[in-house]
C-alpha cells in the first residue's frame, strides 16, 4: 500500500507542477497579448489560465492527501540476490497428468413438430362515433371607443425653485 501511495503521490506532483507551470505561462502570454492587441486572444488566455489554475489547485490538494497517507515506517530491505536460489537448483514441477479423454458428444434429439397456430377470431365491431354537435356561431366583436386623452396639468409653476436633492423650495 505504501509503495502505491508513493507512486500516486509522485504522479500527482508531476501533473500539479505541469499545470502550475502552464498556468504561469498562459498568464504571462495573456499579459503580453493584452499589451499588444485588443482582441479576443486575451479572453482565450484568461480562460486557459482559469482552467489550469483550477486543475493545479486540486492536483496539489490530491498530492497532499496521497503524501499524507504514506506510512512513516522504513521500507523493509529485500533479500540479497545471493540468497535467492538459482533456477537450476529448483526442483522440477511434477509431470502434468494427461487430460481425460474427451467423451463423444450426445446425439442431438430431433426437433418436435410444431402444432398449427389457431385461427384468429375476428375483432369485435366498434360502435360508430357520435356525430359532433354544430359549433355555436360567434358574436361579432364590439367596436371599441378610443380613450379620451386627459391633459395632465403641471402641479408646479414654471418658476419654481428646487434644492439639489429635488425638493421644492417654497
Amino acid at each position: 500500500m505504501s509503495n502505491r501511495m508513493r507512486v500516486l503521490s509522485r504522479r500527482l506532483e508531476r501533473y500539479a507542477v505541469g499545470f502550475s507551470i502552464a498556468t504561469f505561462a498562459f498568464f504571462f502570454t495573456g499579459l503580453y497579448a493584452s499589451a499588444k492587441t485588443e482582441g479576443q486572444l486575451v479572453f482565450f488566455f484568461a480562460g486557459l489560465v482559469s482552467v489550469c489554475l483550477f486543475a493545479s489547485f486540486f492536483l496539489w490538494l490530491a498530492h497532499g492527501f496521497a503524501w499524507a497517507m504514506i506510512p512513516e515506517e522504513p521500507v523493509v530491505a529485500k533479500k540479497p540476490a545471493e540468497a535467492l536460489k538459482p533456477a537450476d537448483a529448483m526442483q522440477p514441477v511434477e509431470a502434468m497428468k494427461p487430460a481425460e479423454a474427451m467423451k463423444p458428444a450426445e446425439a442431438m434429439k430431433p426437433v418436435e413438430a410444431m402444432k398449427p397456430v389457431e385461427a384468429m377470431k375476428p375483432a369485435e365491431e366498434r360502435k360508430p362515433a357520435e356525430a359532433m354537435k354544430p359549433v355555436e356561431a360567434m358574436k361579432p366583436a364590439e367596436e371599441r371607443k378610443p380613450a379620451e386623452e386627459k391633459v395632465i396639468a403641471a402641479e408646479d409653476p414654471p418658476d419654481a425653485k428646487y434644492t439639489i436633492t429635488g425638493r421644492r423650495v417654497y
